[in-house]
């Protein structure tokens, strides 16, 4: 008996462990956690995540494209930016686009700045939490936010921050976490319900969501407001 209950007790903590550090990535452990998880993984990142050209035209480019209609030389933000997945994307498909990629994770943003080398007169990276972000209100005509609203200390703060550094018309990109992947997540999960109503309280318009990736829904918004030209 004692040593099926050192057996259960030694299941329950790596269980508890794995949640803590991989199911969650350290989210319940608090931002530098987050930060240095992701520092700690990051020169094997790509090859985790697999992206495909293809899949990234349709999952990144079009609704980037979408979002900016025919808004010209267009000003765009990608908070926490990884190794540049949307920075990398976006450079080489809208050629008037200037894009500042953030994180808070700087062996991340080395990863970003290898790959993003033949952008780097329209690229520019950015070290720094979310919350408060480093740029004057009204900077950006587009903010894009992908898998990460879940890891912030407060994804409410983050995105008042997106909110305010977005022009009058521009779009606001992010990502729900959904089915059992994003119950995990308890506090943190977020219903589609209850993110609209945060984005509500933003003052943000015109929300809509879309099917985006396995356990994710893009959601896209509107600052109120005339777009710039």
């Amino acid at each position: 008996m004692p040593a099926l209950l050192i057996g259960l007790a030694l299941l329950a903590a790596g269980l508890l462990l794995y949640w803590l550090l991989v199911s969650t990535e350290g989210v319940f452990l608090g931002r530098r956690v987050v930060v240095w998880l992701y520092d700690v993984t990051a020169h094997r990142y790509d090859r985790i995540k697999q992206y495909d050209p293809a899949d990234e035209q349709l999952l990144v480019v079009r609704p980037v494209a979408d979002a900016l209609g025919a808004c010209r030389q267009p000003r765009l933000l990608d908070v926490a930016t990884g190794t540049g997945r949307v920075p990398l994307a976006v450079a080489g498909a809208l050629d008037e686009a200037t894009i500042v990629g953030l994180d808070d994770a700087e062996r991340m943003l080395a990863v970003a700045a290898g790959k993003l080398a033949p952008y780097r007169r329209r690229v520019a990276l950015v070290r720094s939490p979310a919350a408060p972000l480093p740029f004057a209100a009204a900077s950006f005509d587009l903010v894009t936010c992908l898998e990460a609203l879940e890891f912030f200390p407060s994804d409410e703060a983050a995105l008042a921050e997106m909110v305010r550094v977005l022009r009058p018309g521009g779009a606001l990109l992010a990502t729900r976490r959904s089915g059992w992947e994003g119950r995990l997540f308890l506090t943190r999960y977020r219903t589609e319900a209850a993110l609209r109503q945060m984005l509500e309280r933003q003052g943000l318009e015109a929300i809509r969501f879309f099917l985006w990736e396995v356990n994710y829904d893009l959601v896209v918004a509107r600052k109120p407001g005339d777009a710039a030209a």
